[in-house]
């Protein structure tokens, strides 16, 4: 369970960075002169993403016994055989 918990904190983290830094590029609220300051907040940015989608993959492997067991209910709840 401790797993799951630092799993849930790494992804809401990486979530929020990516979507503030997201608007941030998006909006153009950074300054518009400083060049290097967008480059590292889009560096960011990225790099949040790939964090984000590395524990999205670990997530969906650690739950891979309950995606199977409520997907059986929801497509094969009608077609018991016995």
């Amino acid at each position: 369970m401790k797993r799951n918990f630092w799993l849930d904190v790494l992804l809401f983290l990486s979530g929020a960075i990516c979507i503030v830094t997201g608007i941030c590029l998006d909006f153009h609220l950074l300054p518009q002169g400083d060049f290097g300051i967008r480059r590292i907040v889009k560096d960011i940015h990225v790099y949040s993403g790939y964090i984000m989608a590395v524990g999205i993959i670990f997530h969906i492997a650690w739950h891979s016994g309950w995606i199977k067991s409520v997907t059986k209910q929801l497509f094969f709840k009608g077609n018991h055989k016995g």
